[in-house]
């Protein structure tokens, strides 16, 4: 059996955030994170072995490549931490209240773990 998570509002709120970051709806975002994740990191390394030594280059490259990395890590954690939410929603009755946009989903089902465990 699942057990409910401590924080489901910090939760829910952090999947939200980290969301539109690694699942952007426009393409510019979607092409700006790509080359963020893939094409920076390799156009760097590929360019100091070429012999240019920018070392601000290099480190700046490897730091965005990393954070949006270990975003996309923690996106999909929480993602299934979401997803456990709703199961353990579901085996318990359902929800409390509803909502038509699936933007708000994370918070209905972080509003059900708040009921259940009160």
């Amino acid at each position: 059996m699942l057990t409910p998570p401590t924080k489901p509002f910090e939760i829910a709120e952090r999947y939200i955030h980290l969301r539109k970051r690694c699942l952007p709806s426009a393409w510019g975002d979607i092409i700006l994170l790509f080359n963020e994740m893939v094409s920076g990191p390799i156009i760097t390394l590929f360019l100091l072995f070429m012999g240019n030594r920018d070392v601000l280059m290099v480190i700046s490259a490897i730091t965005r490549a990393y954070s949006a990395w270990s975003e996309w890590e923690e996106y999909h954690k929480l993602r299934t931490v979401i997803q456990d939410m709703f199961l353990i929603m579901n085996q318990r009755g359902g929800p409390y209240i509803t909502t038509n946009d699936s933007y708000y989903l994370p918070y209905v089902f972080a509003d059900a773990m708040v009921r259940l465990s009160a």
